[in-house]
């Protein structure tokens, strides 16, 4: 039950149980009340009758006059009508003939009718009770302190069930916010604080996969950085030992050209993750921009007798970010030339889906091990022996490709070729305008 439905059922709750209070303390107020006053007038009834008899009807219709208004009864006959001339057509509403001694309950009114004793013709004393007097027994405040007590139960109930489902979830934000990254909340139901204890696990799981992402992340650099800082370090020592700077210089030149690199990716990775990375976007004729990358990856593939083949689609317009998308498929098309064997092609083309443009990038490689597809567009991924670092890079390419894509609300995926090698397939969202 979600929790605006339960708050709404106790608000409504609480009214049935004051309406209902409110009946029962009524009934048993107005019982209290007839009782109370149908001795009263019986009481009357036998003044009245030895008034009449002694006295006759002007000292009766006195005497009548001097009670109280709130407890002053109609003297009638059987017929309804009064003794007294001033009020001879004087009865109350809707009371039945001819009159008999009792209660009478009609149209919501009661009427209560005493006879008097030893008068004959007989007379009645006729009394009608009023709303106000049928609650007399209790006063004022004893309504609104049951009022006030069903109230506060209500809301006290209403309250621990919120309270304590609450209180449990902040104390596993306060776990987890003191660093103890493993707190969950478990909470049963299907109300807006579970699924909110629901998205708090979810955001736990994020968070921590975040951090130790973050933390392989740095493992990875130290680790990537280690080598060539060793390897400079070595070249200097050997400057130094043998006295002739100019042949260690083109082994410091690579290592410090393999740190830029090292560096530049890792700032391109930073940059796309971070938060406040805005995207350009402008539409781009996509075929054009692949064929331009296609030409420069095609003058260094001529060198190792590498060719890349791009079998031209129709034109296909995008809204994308030229510079980083252009980066990221030239990542995917470096990575493949590196791969592929001498003396082979590396193949390029295109699909138009329904709401979606796709770049298809086939090598001929050794391919990827499956369980270990998936880890192609993670930082400083290591997939086997035939593609470590030795054939150069350090894993970050095809990381920036996978971050690029989810920025334009893409998707990379990687799959072995039958044949063998292996396919990237670069999926990018068509405009709304191009949706067919």
């Amino acid at each position: 039950m979600s929790l605006f439905l339960r708050i709404f059922l106790f608000f409504w709750l609480t009214a049935a149980l004051l309406a209902s209070s409110f009946f029962i303390l009524g009934r048993f107020s107005g019982s209290e009340a007839i009782e109370r006053a149908e001795d009263i007038l019986k009481a009357q009834a036998d003044i009245v009758a030895t008034v009449w008899q002694q006295d006759g009807s002007r000292a009766t219709r006195h005497w009548l006059f001097q009670q109280s208004r709130g407890t002053r009864p109609l003297l009638l006959d059987s017929q309804g009508q009064s003794p007294f001339k001033l009020h001879r057509n004087k009865r109350p509403p809707r009371l039945s003939l001819p009159i008999k001694a009792g209660v009478v309950r009609q149209h919501g009114h009661i009427t209560l009718i005493a006879i008097l004793p030893g008068i004959d013709p007989p007379l009645f004393l006729v009394r009608q009770l009023e709303p106000t007097q049928m609650m007399q027994r209790y006063p004022i405040w004893t309504w609104f302190a049951a009022a006030i007590i069903i109230i506060s139960l209500v809301s006290f109930f209403l309250a621990r069930v919120l309270s304590q489902r609450i209180r449990h979830l902040r104390h596993a934000v306060q776990g987890f916010a003191e660093g103890n990254l493993s707190t969950r909340v478990t909470l049963n139901g299907s109300d807006e604080v579970s699924a909110l204890a629901t998205d708090f696990n979810r955001m736990a799981d994020r968070i921590n996969d975040m951090l130790n992402s973050q933390r392989q992340l740095v493992s990875d650099v130290s680790h990537e950085l280690r080598s060539p800082l060793a390897r400079l370090r070595i070249a200097l020592e050997l400057a130094q030992r043998s006295g002739d700077s100019a042949k260690a210089l083109p082994r410091i030149e690579k290592e410090a050209d393999e740190l830029e690199n090292l560096v530049t990716g890792l700032l391109s990775l930073a940059r796309i993750e971070s938060s406040q990375f805005q995207l350009e976007k402008k539409p781009v004729e996509i075929t054009a921009l692949i064929q331009k990358i296609v030409r420069d990856a095609q003058f260094e593939g001529a060198a190792s007798q590498r060719e890349i083949n791009f079998e031209l689609c129709d034109p296909v317009t995008l809204m994308v970010d030229p510079v980083i998308v252009s980066s990221a498929i030239e990542n995917v098309v470096r990575n493949a030339l590196r791969y592929t064997p001498e003396n082979s092609c590396v193949r390029l083309y295109c699909r138009l889906q329904t709401n979606e443009f796709q770049l298809i990038i086939e090598d001929q490689g050794p391919g990827v091990a499956e369980e270990s597809l998936q880890q192609l567009f993670k930082p400083f991924a290591r997939v086997g022996e035939a593609r470590d670092r030795n054939s150069g890079g350090f894993g970050l390419g095809l990381a920036i490709t996978g971050k690029t894509m989810l920025a334009h609300g893409g998707q990379a995926i990687a799959q072995n070729r039958q044949e063998g090698g292996l396919r990237v397939i670069l999926k990018f969202p068509l405009p709304a305008s191009s949706n067919q």
